[in-house]
């Protein structure tokens, strides 16, 4: 579920306080919206009130065990799960895999780690899990594709589309063009960063009023590029 400008809604079903309060501080950080629930039955509560966009589940539950919450969830809502558990518990991450896990968090982690898993389960999620974006005149449709800037629709290739669609994701999130190059278009290019620059040169062309002088798709000399969020 989404909601409140369009941030996805992380559920997360841990117990840990220690976690729950890096969690509630790391999730802020990447602009999702977030609740809590300390048992594995509070969470299925609150999976089927409030049809999150991805479930954080920690494998060590005090009442139900994680595997039986794990079968319930998927029973009651559609949203991946990302299984948290100690980085030594090898045994644990592969039951929870088999069991229908997306993917696992190993403890401790950082804030990169806590993203990025949740980065990719999301972008593996169907695409009529995204709202559409919207900022001062141009609007991103995820499960059509389509692309408008002013109310007139804009003409993307897929690449275009793809880096389009990344840094709507992410939106006010800043990424170098090595970053980018490596999550539009895969490890094997991480190394060319002149594609990152030809494409958002490309993109600005076709989604800015002026795009010597962009509003959206934005640089930070010296850092990277962003696609800010206005309004």
């Amino acid at each position: 579920m989404t909601g409140s400008g369009g941030r996805p809604l992380v559920l997360v079903v841990e117990d840990d306080l220690r976690y729950v309060r890096q969690l509630r501080a790391d999730l802020g950080v990447g602009d999702f919206r977030t609740v809590f629930a300390g048992t594995g039955a509070r969470g299925l509560d609150e999976a089927m009130a409030d049809a999150p966009a991805v479930v954080l589940l920690d494998l060590g539950l005090p009442d139900v065990g994680a595997l039986c919450v794990l079968e319930r969830l998927r029973k009651v809502c559609e949203a991946p799960v990302v299984a948290m558990t100690l980085a030594e518990d090898d045994e644990g991450i592969a039951r929870a895999l088999e069991a229908g896990a997306d993917d696992y968090l190993a403890k401790p982690f950082d804030l990169d780690q806590l993203l990025g898993r949740l980065r990719a389960v999301l972008w593996r999620a169907p695409a009529g899990a995204w709202p559409p974006f919207e900022s001062d005149g141009l609007s991103i449709d995820f499960a059509t594709a389509e692309v408008r800037v002013a109310g007139r629709p804009v003409g993307l290739s897929a690449s275009e589309f793809r880096l389009l669609r990344f840094l709507a994701r992410n939106r006010d999130r800043v990424f170098r063009p090595a970053q980018l190059v490596e999550e539009v278009w895969g490890p094997e290019y991480a190394g060319d960063q002149h594609l990152a620059r030809v494409y958002v040169r490309r993109v600005r062309e076709k989604i800015e009023r002026n795009p010597a002088d962009p509003r959206h798709l934005v640089t930070r000399p010296g850092v990277g590029y962003v696609l800010r969020k206005h309004g």
